[in-house]
């Protein structure tokens, strides 16, 4: 049995980490220990380290940050039975959501974790960096149109309507993208002007330049569109998608709020998408995401791969890494291996 964990603990606002060895914690009923092997250091987390900001966020300190990661089942807990003991898998945990003790024990920031075995998914022999990069902006995509916008899940939907997809560059919009035409619409982005032939492979029809004078009437011509999803979030693109939805109004998400004056008629639909799953009152789609659609998009390899840079040394690196991210010197995914 596991005896030993190393683990990056966040003493509070405004300190640095301290890596560390710590208790290893043993699965309880309906959980499962995970040793980790990949997490990515995502905006959020950077931002909680170097700034103290948490939004809706509660840590008790000393916390362990980090929701997501990819690694290998260690150890079962009670009524477990999907799961065994070898399993290649990626997770997320409740550990923004709990707080607490919850945080320390299912914190990703350290080499043994502690997950409910809901929020685990099979990857077969994909890696583990792929595994725990594609989770988290497909769940986010997935979620913002599939639970919040209402669009059906793969082969359910109609080739004659169409979907706008603003920001279809980066990861979450590109996953877009991908769920939306594996759903069966057709779709419409905004993308880069060199960026164009990934967006038609990925299965856009039409490819705006979000840079364009006209991008505007161009995207009002190609429509009307039955969703709209901004997966920048910016203030252009959330005045955009409001024109577009006109004088009946409608609906449309954003991975970003803002100070955006909507119509009476026009809602906004932002939450934070990633975190939907861990909440019981989604608890049929998270049953379908981690136990069917997950799984078979990760072994299947049917989403696009995420380009990424792979930091080395572990944990101690988290630091460094964070400020990284956080000041934009990164471009694409950071990733790290907690056992090196």
């Amino acid at each position: 049995m596991t005896s030993e964990n190393l683990a990056a603990i966040f003493p509070g606002g405004g300190k640095v980490l301290e890596v560390t060895s710590c208790p290893v914690n043993h699965p309880a009923k309906g959980e499962v220990l995970i040793r980790n092997y990949a997490v990515a250091v995502q905006p959020l987390d950077a931002k909680m380290l170097l700034t103290g900001y948490g939004g809706a966020v509660s840590l008790n300190y000393p916390a362990i940050l980090g929701t997501s990661g990819a690694g290998i089942v260690e150890e079962l807990g009670e009524d477990v039975s999907l799961l065994r003991i070898g399993d290649r898998v990626v997770f997320d945990t409740q550990a923004y959501v709990k707080g607490g003790d919850a945080n320390r024990r299912e914190g990703t920031w350290q080499q043994l974790v502690i997950c409910g075995a809901e929020t685990v998914a099979k990857i077969g022999g994909l890696e583990f960096e792929q595994a725990v990069l594609i989770d988290f902006p497909l769940q986010t995509a997935v979620v913002a149109l599939h639970l919040f916008l209402g669009m059906g899940k793969p082969g359910t939907g109609n080739s004659k309507e169409k979907v706008l997809i603003w920001g279809a560059g980066g990861a979450v919009g590109s996953y877009a993208v991908q769920y939306a035409k594996s759903v069966g619409y057709e779709l419409v982005v905004t993308a880069s002007a060199k960026d164009v032939d990934r967006q038609k492979r990925l299965g856009a029809s039409e490819v705006v330049d979000y840079k364009a004078p006209d991008v505007v009437d161009r995207l009002r011509l190609l429509g009307p569109y039955k969703y709209l999803f901004t997966a920048s979030g910016d203030l252009t693109s959330q005045k955009t998608l409001v024109s577009l939805l006109g004088s009946e109004g409608g609906r449309f998400a954003s991975v970003l709020g803002g100070d955006v004056k909507l119509p009476s008629n026009v809602e906004r639909v932002y939450l934070p998408f990633s975190q939907a799953l861990q909440k019981d009152q989604y608890s049929g789609l998270r049953s379908w995401w981690y136990g069917d659609y997950l799984p078979k998009v990760l072994q299947e390899r049917l989403v696009e791969a995420v380009k990424f840079t792979k930091r080395e040394g572990g944990l101690p690196a988290l630091q460094q890494a964070s400020a990284d991210v956080f000041e934009g010197k990164i471009r694409g995914k950071l990733v790290l291996n907690p056992q090196e």
